[in-house]
């Protein structure tokens, strides 16, 4: 068994073994009899709550939310609640705008790489009915807060998270094909990545156990033929993300994300491929994100807001 937390509160201890009892972790709390000998002598004495080794990482998430180190977060105008970390990793508008532009339709089956605390994932089973989507990422504890998020959205029938090292990814994932796959990996390489302090942080913005070459192979590895692939990127890194797709990927469109229309340079694109398409000229397009007033445009409004998709070509 794993410590998850301690505490001599009686009333904290009672409603995380509630909270826990209700995701179906069972805990035990240790040192109870010495506290109780020691409150005479009003000595404090810690409690250690433990639960078993399989569920610690959902458990973590439970203690993680109880002592308020994650926030509650709406997006697509309160459809969906996010789990986040204080500190650390938290998701910007990226993943919403990558969710958008997947064409899946009902039915459908979706893998999300480098799910993070599942923003792309969540957003996209809210906008497309019955739609099923599996995000998966190395950082447990980032898959623990989406796993918790998916029950609170009333999605854990059709939105599952996993832990999965896509530089060496388990036998069980690499026999699964899906109709659609996603990413938003960490942009830079690691040769020219600087890691920034935060341990999430740097996992989700350089690149580590898997480069960008495999990234790409591994998701397209796991598409069926007739599906898309769809990334998000840094711009200058677009015609090397196109190069990785080789032949096997056709009708290949390019969606720039203009943060405001005054010339500025563009810093993020949305790559989009479909597996066994004809090969042919790369269309594109772009979308502005911001107007001058730095508000949203109508355009990206109705996409992080109104949970409607973005076209890509």
């Amino acid at each position: 068994m794993r410590e998850i937390t301690r505490s001599n509160d009686p009333v904290f201890l009672s409603y995380l073994q509630a909270e826990l009892a209700a995701d179906g972790i069972e805990a035990l709390v240790l040192d109870a009899f010495a506290s109780s000998v020691l409150e005479p002598m009003n000595v404090t004495a810690q409690q250690r709550v433990m639960v078993g080794d399989d569920d610690y990482w959902r458990a973590w998430a439970v203690v993680e939310e109880a002592e308020e180190r994650v926030t509650e977060d709406a997006i697509l105008g309160g459809r969906v609640t996010l789990l986040q970390p204080k500190t650390g990793f938290r998701a910007a508008i990226d993943p919403i705008l990558l969710a958008a532009v997947v064409p899946a339709r009902p039915k459908d089956q979706v893998l999300d790489c480098g799910t993070g605390t599942g923003a792309a994932a969540l957003a996209l089973a809210a906008r497309v009915a019955d739609v099923t989507v599996t995000g998966i990422d190395v950082q447990p504890n980032l898959i623990a807060l989406a796993g918790r998020a998916a029950h609170k959205n009333g999605m854990e029938n059709r939105v599952d998270f996993l832990t999965v090292d896509i530089g060496a990814p388990e036998k069980t994932m690499q026999a699964r094909m899906f109709d659609h796959v996603m990413s938003n990996p960490p942009f830079l390489d690691a040769a020219h990545g600087q890691l920034p302090k935060d341990p999430a942080r740097a996992l989700a913005s350089v690149e580590s156990t898997a480069d960008l070459k495999t990234w790409v192979r591994f998701m397209a590895d796991r598409l069926r033929d007739g599906g898309t692939l769809s990334l998000i990127h840094r711009h200058d890194r677009v015609a090397e993300i196109i190069g990785l797709l080789g032949d096997a990927f056709g009708n290949i469109r390019q969606l720039d994300l203009q943060p405001v229309d005054d010339g500025r340079p563009v810093k993020r694109s949305i790559v989009q491929a479909t597996k066994g398409a004809p090969l042919g000229e790369v269309t594109a397009g772009r979308i502005v994100i911001h107007d001058a007033d730095g508000g949203f445009t109508p355009e990206a409004d109705a996409v992080l807001r109104n949970a409607e998709a973005l076209p890509i070509s």
